[in-house]
C-alpha cells in the first residue's frame, strides 16, 4: 500500500513540473526540433513522464529528471529521422533543408564550438553538426584524412574542456541538465 502511494505521488509531482514548466519543455524542445516533431515530442514525453514516474529517485530533482527525458526523446527522434534519410537517399547527397545537427550535439557545444580557432571549428562544423563523414570533411577543407583525424580528436577534446569551463558539462547525457538550460545562455 505504501509503495502505490510513493508512485502516486510521483506521478502527482512529475505531472505538476510538467504543468508549471510547460512553457519552458516547449522552448526547449522546439529550439532543437522543427515544430511538427517538437509537438510530438513533448506528447511523448508528458506521456512517457507519468508512465516512468516510479523510476524517479530523487524527488528534488524532478526537473532535471524531466529534462533529460525531453532530451532522450530528442535524440531518439533526431536518430529516427537520420536512418529514414539514409533509408531513401540511398547514396545521394542530403537536402539542404534536412541538414541538421546530429544526435552528438547540443546547443552549448555547437555555440562553444563556433567560439573555437577556425580550424577546429570547420572540422567540428562538418563533421558533429552537419554529418559529414571524415572524408568528405576532409575533401572540403583541403586536407588528408589522416589530418582530419587527428585534427578533429584535437578540436573534440578542446570543445570538452570548454564545454566543462562553461557550462560543467562534458556529454550530451549531462548536456539537459546543464546551467545553460536554466540560465539560457547557450
Amino acid at each position: 500500500m505504501d509503495q502505490a502511494r510513493g508512485v502516486a505521488r510521483k506521478c502527482e509531482l512529475v505531472a505538476e513540473e510538467l504543468r508549471r514548466n510547460e512553457a519552458a519543455f516547449k522552448a526547449f524542445v522546439r529550439a532543437r526540433l522543427p515544430r511538427d516533431e517538437a509537438d510530438e515530442a513533448l506528447q511523448i514525453a508528458a506521456i512517457r513522464a507519468l508512465e516512468r514516474a516510479d523510476s524517479l529517485e530523487d524527488e528534488s530533482r524532478v526537473r532535471a529528471w524531466l529534462y533529460r527525458l525531453h532530451r532522450n526523446i530528442i535524440v531518439d527522434l533526431l536518430r529516427k529521422r537520420t536512418s529514414e534519410q539514409r533509408l531513401f537517399s540511398q547514396g545521394d547527397e542530403m537536402p539542404e533543408q534536412y541538414e541538421t545537427a546530429t544526435v552528438d550535439t547540443c546547443d552549448c557545444s555547437v555555440v562553444q564550438s563556433k567560439n573555437m580557432p577556425p580550424n577546429y571549428a570547420s572540422i567540428l562544423g562538418l563533421v558533429d553538426i552537419h554529418g559529414l563523414s571524415l572524408r568528405e570533411a576532409a575533401n572540403r577543407i583541403g586536407i588528408s584524412v589522416n589530418n582530419a583525424t587527428v585534427r578533429l580528436h584535437r578540436a573534440r577534446a578542446a570543445l570538452k574542456q570548454r564545454m566543462l569551463e562553461h557550462c560543467g558539462v562534458s556529454s550530451l547525457s549531462e548536456c539537459a541538465t546543464c546551467r545553460c538550460v536554466y540560465e539560457g545562455c547557450c
